[in-house]
């Protein structure tokens, strides 16, 4: 086969080393403009990453038999960007906006899932080769750019771990690979698209149901908790639907919010704190957290009454729901018969030296809600 002759392999290295420096740029700029458009158009992804191929990659591609190159230009993945999705489903939604934001040269696209052999998973990838939209050229700021692509790759977590895998493994030719650990492979590989679907299920489950607590919160009823999640185990997520929906959390919240006169504000963090510090304290499920709560009412108010008061002219723009919950900690370490059991545990947290004192002693160094 007739391969690319010296000179014009001389001079696409020469083009390479000349315009280096503007192909790290533009990997810059790609990689800052698909962090831009996913995060207000496009699912949260594991990550994003450029890279622009080394000078010696270049040549091994160029002076590989069969080559044609001519120009430099030709190479497609001078400017190489990859993006790792959390679940497979979101490569079409990245997909999506990559279409929408750049140019696509349509004669470069690849699926190698849909490539591959149905009878085995393994190495799947979208690749697109893009360049900047022609308004976006006008722009001084890109100006340079004209003429410049990149190759992005979108592939899923799982598949991008059963891509490293192989490439580390050396099992990128099936034929190369010894035959009697091929079968073992194609187990291993059938596992992780199994994952990857079971992944999407709960994926495609969880997000309505969250979208659904959210919207029965925001109407501002006091809805009891219902029936099918009273024994349910205490997590981020049965956690975030009793915050946001039992009327005795709502109302204790809004009442520790009266005390200092602010709002109430939503915060993921705080929540996933809280539940931490929740698993020290033994209740098991909501039931048994509704019902401490309950008990230690008036005197999660009373002492948090008081913590507040020796806060003296600190000012609080807000409290975050889940308050309650919160101050149900404080109150325990209070209560003698719970106490011992309650400090035990949370001695290695951050909250755990605040309850190690007694509540109502004098303290300027309580964390922050």
């Amino acid at each position: 086969m007739d391969s690319v002759d010296d000179m014009t392999v001389e001079q696409i290295m020469e083009r390479y080393d000349e315009r280096r420096a503007l192909y790290d740029d533009f990997r810059n700029r790609q990689v800052t403009l698909l962090t831009e458009f996913l995060k207000e158009n496009g699912p949260n992804v594991f990550s994003i990453t450029g890279r622009v191929k080394e000078r010696e990659s270049l040549r091994r591609k160029v002076t590989r038999p069969g080559s044609k190159y001519t120009r430099m230009e030709e190479v497609q993945d001078l400017v190489g960007i990859r993006i790792v999705t959390f679940f497979e489903e979101e490569v079409e939604q990245v997909a999506e906006v990559i279409r929408k934001e750049f140019k696509i040269n349509e004669a470069h696209i690849l699926d190698r899932g849909e490539a591959l052999d149905p009878e085995r998973w393994g190495y799947r990838s979208r690749y697109y080769n893009v360049g900047l939209l022609d308004n976006r050229l006008k722009l001084i700021e890109y100006k340079r750019f004209v003429g410049c692509t990149a190759e992005i790759q979108v592939r899923s977590l799982l598949q991008h771990a059963w891509a490293e895998i192989e490439t580390r493994m050396g099992y990128t030719s099936r034929d190369t690979f010894p035959k009697e650990r091929r079968r073992q492979f194609s187990r291993i590989a059938g596992m992780l698209e199994l994952a990857d679907q079971e992944f999407n299920e709960t994926h495609r489950f969880l997000k309505p149901y969250r979208q659904r607590m959210l919207e029965q919160s925001n109407k501002g009823h006091d809805n009891p908790v219902p029936s099918d999640m009273r024994r349910d185990p205490i997590g981020n997520d049965s956690l975030t639907r009793f915050i946001q929906e039992n009327a005795l959390v709502r109302e204790m919240d809004a009442r520790l919010a009266a005390i200092i006169n602010v709002s109430l504000e939503d915060n993921g963090d705080f929540i996933d704190e809280v539940a931490t510090h929740l698993s020290y304290l033994n209740l098991g499920t909501i039931t048994a957290l509704e019902n401490e709560l309950r008990i230690q009412r008036k005197t999660i108010l009373g002492i948090a009454k008081q913590i507040f008061d020796r806060q003296g002219d600190k000012e609080f723009s807000a409290l975050w729901r889940g308050i309650s919950i919160y101050m149900l900690g404080y109150t325990l370490s209070a209560v003698a018969e719970k106490s011992e059991h309650l400090l035990h545990g949370l001695d290695r947290t951050e909250i755990g030296p605040l309850l190690a004192r007694s509540p109502f002693e004098d303290d300027s160094d309580l964390a922050p809600w």
